[in-house]
């Protein structure tokens, strides 16, 4: 079998005040090839970072099939979930996310400390991906030192520094210039290429979704 991600008749719908009640996902069904490379373009308020926190394990409140490997993901314990959340998908955000009070080198380590791996394979590994983004004079400075690029370029590196199977980035160049973006967003999704690594990513510029193998819509709840 050759799919990563096998979504069947997702609906997601977010209960409001009184009996009022909002349908983001409608019916859903959606599949990803391992190794493959997917953008999701839409209008503001049409579920697309919905979808992605769907896909990445962050809600499991919704209805229908979601396989990820061929097992259905509601039928793993929490502690399963969290160990596919933590070592197989990576995320990338528009907002970078960093800790303040740690070095880039620590950013970057966090997510193997949190998944229990060694300290020096967790150090080794970090620092491979600082000197290839870029970052290697940067290593012990604060985000706060850093300009929204390179630290872009941490989360980046932090994302994928357990090697994930699953790559997911939601508006990842949204706070850069386009110079900038476009340096990030073409090494990025170069990297991932050639790590055979799958990637979905959620984008305005259709310029960036457009590098992508397989254009998606989302629009009104359903894929197009």
């Amino acid at each position: 079998m050759n799919n990563l991600i096998e979504i069947n008749n997702i609906k997601k719908v977010y209960n409001l005040s009184g009996n009022n009640h909002l349908e983001v996902i409608n019916n859903l069904s959606f599949k990803a090839q391992k190794n493959s490379n997917i953008s999701i373009i839409g209008p503001s308020g049409s579920g697309k970072s919905t979808f992605l926190n769907i896909i990445g394990l962050l809600d499991l409140d919704y209805s229908g099939s979601y396989l990820f490997n061929g097992k259905e993901v509601k039928n793993f314990q929490s502690n399963k979930i969290n160990h596919l959340r933590g070592l197989c998908i990576g995320f990338v955000h528009q907002f970078f996310h960093l800790i303040p009070e740690l070095s880039v080198l620590e950013n970057v380590m966090l997510p193997s400390l949190i998944n229990k791996k060694k300290f020096e394979d967790s150090e080794n590994n970090a620092l491979k991906l600082i000197e290839t983004f870029g970052l290697k004079e940067r290593s012990n400075f604060k985000p706060i030192k850093l300009s929204g690029g390179e630290q872009q370029r941490v989360a980046i590196s932090r994302a994928l520094v357990n090697n994930p199977e699953l790559i997911l980035a939601d508006e990842m160049t949204g706070n850069l210039d386009e110079n900038t973006a476009d340096e990030i967003f073409n090494f990025f999704i170069e990297h991932v290429k050639k790590n055979n690594q799958t990637l979905i990513y959620v984008t305005h510029n259709s310029k960036y979704a457009k590098k992508a193998k397989k254009q998606l819509n989302l629009s009104y709840g359903k894929l197009k």
